[in-house]
């Protein structure tokens, strides 16, 4: 738990704050007592949020779904104000150990943890809740039993979603395909997470492994999950009932305890630490007694990012985020991030015998101007021009801000959202809203040139003389200037790359060349782990696989592989290719620098925070973006020698990449604002 800062607050609706419990994408968590004498969890937005009128009704809906459930298993609302000039809600607190921090469990032990789990669900679908974000991190091991938390993204059963639909809500690896699919979930979805949550407990990680949100969509929609090592046959057959594919013969929790009662010893209660292991009793124990009788408010002093979870959380929990559509990641990665060594199967250059020179340090990252969005969350890639920033956003369209000052310029609104990153040619800014439409937007003005729907799509637009490419139900290409369709190939596609007059486009298990002016077919690869999207340039095309933590190099011009490079972990974002070096990153955080023409492995680097989105190489400098989650940063890294050169860290998660023009750094966050910084650093001096 962290003290109060001198901007906090000391009370909240009567309730006494004593610490800070964490920070999510919509608020700030507090500990504090109330009038009464009781620890709660104390939830207050952040001040920026209340700007949308729809986000009250939001934030409502949270409060009204968790009052709505009782029972033994779940956190208990005690207080809220949704209509307050910051909206708040206070739950009980909860000392315990969040299940993503206490490692596997004996079978005995998941067991019971599935019957309690089970029991919380019989209670919240009685209630006419749907959960919809069941996950480890979710799940508090207590003093009192394991307790269900965060009704975030919950809605009621049978009722409307407010999410768009064909677009998923949840936490990738732990929702049901149904869900990562986007389409309409009941109480069957939580039944799955219930079954992935207990896989979890027994092995230490989900049915669907580690790895960025867009790979365990593509594993839980296309993949049977892994269950193999579940070695308890009882456990296993339960196990296997939750993760059916089909939600209609997924068994109701309340038949789940009747299979799960065989398999927990009778003297089991769940009402105390006893049924746990000695090691993590004795810390959920200690986690009761670390409470303050009065407010902290030591000054912290600033520096690398906490990467140990709080032991202490409330039932308002840290990383809370209402969904709005999209796939909303909760919470942090649920990885073991290791620095021991390369990731590739070509050992690291060895060390010499003579001492190399001392590197300056890293330096801390220097904000020129930030400006907040409107919206919750800013996810999409920025891209500039003409002394422009052009940004997608979730609630209010295409925006325009001044590159050098911050300043708005222009609003173009869209129907649906936007999160791709958009793309400019010839005094068009062209963007593609989640309702499958693509936007053609004077640059100078905000006015709508011209619009087509191109189908259901989450690519991002590419620009090539004088053509659009769009990914979505179907790759076409288009008359930039005014959106006449050229030529068309079905199947779905993502994101293309485009170079010397070709087009690359990933399709599930395929990668397929076209020619760009005519849409003839020049070849295509199979890949039996699939393939993420593709970057074309220097004659070779480069693509990571969802499955097989491998980074691919193709030959342009024929498709034949030339090399394949293991990064030992979950490969995430495309590889950026230039005729010295390929540089790929991977979900644990390592960068790692390639030879184009074998894949030998010239350097690596570990960064901080989870790698999900793009990086970026400008004038000898990579710019990699980290940490989707609760905490986000971007790094500028020396290209020919890995060596950091300065880090920005903000509070809020960075799931786009960054955009660099004129000696400034351009990156979304998910805290809402567009940050502009000084692509030399700081002054300050800043570690990790």
């Amino acid at each position: 738990m962290e003290p109060l800062r001198s901007g906090d607050p000391r009370r909240v609706g009567g309730h006494r704050l004593l610490g800070r419990l964490g920070t999510g994408g919509m608020g700030q968590v507090f500990l504090g007592r109330s009038p009464g004498g009781t620890l709660v969890a104390v939830k207050v937005v952040h001040p920026q949020l209340v700007q949308d009128p729809g986000f009250r009704a939001r934030f409502r809906r949270e409060v009204d779904a968790a009052r709505a459930v009782g029972g033994a298993f779940t956190a208990p609302v005690m207080d809220a104000d949704p209509d307050a000039a910051l909206p708040w809600l206070a739950t009980a607190y909860l000392p315990g150990v969040p299940l993503d921090l206490a490692g596997p469990l004996p079978a005995p032990a998941v067991a019971a943890l599935g019957a309690g789990l089970a029991e919380a669900l019989v209670s919240i679908h009685r209630a006419g809740i749907v959960h919809r974000d069941l996950k480890p991190s979710n799940v508090i091991l207590g003093l009192d039993g394991p307790k269900v938390i965060d009704f975030g993204i919950a809605h009621a059963a049978g009722g409307a979603v407010v999410t768009q639909a064909g677009f998923a809500v949840g936490s990738p690896g732990f929702m049901a395909p149904e869900q990562a699919r986007g389409a309409p979930t009941g109480p069957a979805a939580d039944v799955f997470s219930l079954g992935a949550v207990l896989v979890f407990a027994a092995t230490g990680a989900g049915p669907y492994g580690q790895g960025p949100p867009h790979v365990l969509i593509y594993r839980a929609v296309h993949e049977r999950p892994r269950l193999d090592a579940v070695t308890d046959p009882g456990l296993r057959a339960v196990v296997e009932a939750c993760l059916d594919s089909d939600p209609n013969r997924r068994p109701p929790p309340d038949r789940l305890l009747h299979r799960l009662a065989p398999l927990v010893p009778q003297s089991t209660d769940l009402h105390g630490v006893g049924w746990l292991p000695d090691a993590i009793a004795a810390r959920i124990l200690q986690a009761g007694t670390d409470v303050p009788d009065v407010p902290l408010t030591e000054p912290r002093q600033a520096g690398a990012p906490e990467r140990r979870r709080l032991l202490l959380l409330g039932g308002a929990a840290a990383g809370v985020v209402l969904g709005t559509g999209g796939v909303v990641a909760l919470a942090r990665a649920l990885r073991a991030s290791s620095s021991d060594g390369p990731g590739g199967r070509t050992p690291a250059v060895p060390p010499t015998t003579s001492p190399a020179p001392v590197p300056p340090p890293m330096r801390d990252g220097k904000v020129l101007w930030k400006r907040f969005s409107g919206d919750e969350y800013l996810i999409s890639t920025p891209v500039v021009a003409g002394g422009q920033v052009f940004v997608g956003s979730e609630k209010r369209g295409l925006l325009a801000f001044d590159a050098k000052t911050g300043a708005p310029r222009w609003r173009y609104r869209t129907a649906q959202r936007i999160v791709t990153g958009p793309a400019v040619a010839s005094g068009l800014v062209y963007a593609l809203s989640q309702d499958g439409v693509l936007h053609a937007v004077n640059a100078r003005t905000g006015k709508l040139k011209w619009r087509r729907t191109v189908g259901n799509t989450q690519a991002d637009p590419m620009v090539d003389r004088g053509l659009v490419f769009c990914g979505g139900d179907a790759l076409q290409a288009l008359d930039a200037s005014g959106g006449a369709v050229r030529w068309r190939r079905g199947g779905a596609a993502h994101t293309p790359a485009v170079a010397d007059g070709m087009v690359y486009v990933p399709s599930g298990k395929r990668l397929a060349a076209y020619d760009a002016s005519t849409g003839r077919t020049r070849w295509t690869y199979q890949s039996p782990n699939g393939v993420q999207d593709a970057t074309a340039a220097n004659g070779m095309v480069c693509f990571a696989d969802f499955q097989g933590e491998k980074v691919h190099a193709l030959d342009a011009r024929t498709g034949k592989p030339r090399w394949t490079f293991d990064m030992g972990e979950t490969a995430t974002s495309r590889p950026v290719v230039t005729d010295r070096l390929v540089y790929v990153c991977d979900y644990g955080g390592k960068v790692s620098a390639l030879d184009p023409a074998t894949g030998t492995m010239r350097w690596q680097v570990q960064v901080e925070g989870e790698i999900h989105a793009n990086p970026v190489l400008t004038g000898g400098t990579l710019y990699v973006p980290s940490g989707i989650y609760s905490n986000g940063g971007v790094y500028a890294i020396e290209a020919g020698t890995g060596r950091k050169v300065w880090r920005f860290w903000t509070a809020g998660g960075i799931e786009s990449g960054p955009a660099v023009a004129d000696g400034v750094v351009y990156t979304g966050c998910k805290d809402g604002y567009l940050y502009a910084l000084d692509a030399r650093g700081g002054s300050g001096t800043a570690t990790g």
